[in-house]
This record gives structure tokens, C-alpha cells and sequence, in this order.
């Protein structure tokens, strides 16, 4: 049997430790990435087939193989994954688009001339989070520096950079299998800013904020003044509806003979102007009385 060179040659290695120990492979690839999962070094010619068997997280079960005996192609998945081969001497399940969905334990069953290899291969997902950092004002007059990492898988490491020492309270929670981190930092006397210094498998290197004030946003002045004006607001218009109120009251208690017409008018209206037709009727009916 030829022996395999490269790259392969560290990936087999760690496979036939797992075929010969029964135990575990795990690997984790990159939200979007290609992958490609190997698990046997022998030759595409030698082979009888290869099956494997995929439990996606727990929610679905599916195959996808190949028999060289009878020519047959397996694929239950229908979901993008395929087996491929760059030789006759190697293949590979490969995923498309690697992402949440293709998350799960891959079980590789091969038979040949001479024997058969097993590999257990449990696949997981690196997802990079949303960075922000922002300073808030306390009502002590003390600032906070604030520092989250939202939507990442595993959860990101979030630390700070400061002049004096002062320690911060971090909060951790999950939604959707993803990791929420946030950090919040009180700025202690004298110090202006500080660095946020955040850490994630899905980047080479390091991430580092340094946190401002948020513009556009209210502070509590601003919020005392708006409080204030809608405040005055809704008691002038109180006082409208009680006028209101007050004027429908004394139009309906008048003992003159007044029109439906004319009665509605004054009803719904309080300027003198429109009041105008009920007084020229009053007159035209007086004037009817003393003739």
C-alpha cells in the first residue's frame, strides 16, 4: 500500500489512532468554510464501499456512500454533501458551506480486500461574534465601559486594558446554541478611556476596542426637559376636554327654543363666529312672538 504523503498523512494519522483506540476524532471548521473529512488511506481501486453514517445534532440521520461492487451511489441527506475523489489512491465526504445544519457526529464505514476501518468523527462549528463597545454615564457621575461579543460560537474571551486596576462584571448567556458575552467596566477617578482586548478561535489575531460615547443618544437632562414638556402637554389638553365638557353642559340646560341644527352647531364648535346662526334665529323667533 502506498503511503500517503502531505497534509493527508497528519490527518490519517490521528484517524487510525481513533480506529485503533475506538475512540472520538473531533473537529471544528469555520461557519462557511469547505470541508472535506477523510477516514481511510486505502486506494479507491481496493475498495468494496464506504458509507457514512451522519447524526446531524441530534435532529436527523442520514447516509451518503458508495459501492464499488455493485456500482451504487447512497445519498439520504440531500443536503448538499457528496463523496468525492482527487485520486484513485484518496476521497472525501465533502460539505459545502459548512454551517450550523452540518453540525453533528459522522460515522465512516469502509470495506476492502483485506479488511475494513471505522472512524468516528465529531464535527462542530466556529461562528465569529459581533464586536461593539460603547461608555455610559452613571447617575454618580462615574462612566462605564462597556464591551460585548453577541452571536459567537464557542463564547469569545473579553478582557480589558486599563491604566489604574478595576474589575469588571461580565454576564455570559446562550440563544439559538450561539454565546452572548458581555463586560461591563466602571472607569475608576482619572481614567478617560480603556481597551477592550476580545479573543475567538475564528480570528488569527486578537480584537481591540476602545470604547466612546454613543452618539444621538439622550442624556438626562435632555430626558427631564422632553418628560417635562409632555408633562404640560397632556394637562392643557385635560384642561381642553374639561372645558369642553363644561360648554356642552350650559348649551344643553338653555331654556330658548334652539333648532337640532343649530343645537349640534354649538355643541361642536366654540368660536363666536360659528355660534352666530343660533343667535339670528333666537331673534327671528322673538320677532315672530311680538308681532
Amino acid at each position: 500500500m502506498r503511503e500517503p504523503t502531505g497534509v493527508f498523512a497528519v490527518i490519517l494519522s490521528l484517524l487510525c489512532q481513533a480506529w485503533t483506540h475506538d475512540s472520538v476524532v473531533h473537529l471544528c471548521f469555520n461557519v462557511g468554510s469547505e470541508v472535506k473529512l477523510n477516514c481511510t488511506d486505502v486506494s479507491w481501486g481496493k475498495l468494496m464501499y464506504v458509507i457514512w453514517k451522519v447524526d446531524l445534532a441530534g435532529h436527523k440521520q442520514c447516509q451518503v456512500g458508495n459501492s464499488l461492487i455493485k456500482s451504487g451511489v447512497l445519498d439520504t441527506c440531500a443536503d448538499g454533501k457528496s463523496l468525492r475523489k482527487v485520486s484513485e489512491s484518496h476521497f472525501y465526504l465533502h460539505i459545502p458551506n459548512f454551517s450550523e445544519r452540518d453540525v453533528g457526529m459522522y460515522r465512516c464505514e469502509t470495506a476492502f480486500l483485506g479488511g475494513s476501518h471505522t472512524c468516528n468523527i465529531s464535527v462542530s462549528i466556529t461562528v465569529p461574534p459581533r464586536i461593539s463597545s460603547w461608555l455610559e454615564p452613571r447617575d454618580d457621575n462615574s462612566t462605564e465601559a462597556v464591551c460585548t461579543a453577541e452571536g459567537g460560537k464557542p463564547a469569545a474571551a473579553v478582557m480589558w486594558r486599563h491604566a489604574k486596576n478595576a474589575s469588571a462584571a461580565e454576564k455570559h448567556w446562550t440563544s439559538g446554541g450561539l454565546f452572548f458575552v458581555e463586560s461591563r467596566l466602571k472607569l475608576p477617578e482619572g481614567v478617560k478611556n480603556a481597551t477592550c482586548i476580545i479573543k475567538h478561535p475564528f480570528w488569527p489575531a486578537e480584537k481591540m476596542l476602545v470604547p466612546k460615547h454613543r452618539k444621538g443618544l439622550p442624556n438626562t437632562t435632555v430626558c427631564l426637559v422632553v418628560a417635562s414638556v409632555l408633562i404640560v402637554l397632556a394637562a392643557f389638553s385635560f384642561f381642553i376636554y374639561k372645558k369642553r365638557i363644561t360648554l356642552r353642559r350650559r348649551l344643553s340646560t338653555k331654556s330658548e327654543p334652539v333648532g337640532v341644527f343649530e343645537l349640534f352647531l354649538s355643541l361642536e364648535t366654540e368660536s363666536v363666529e360659528e355660534v352666530e346662526p343660533y343667535a339670528s334665529y333666537v331673534q327671528r323667533v322673538n320677532s315672530i312672538y311680538n308681532s
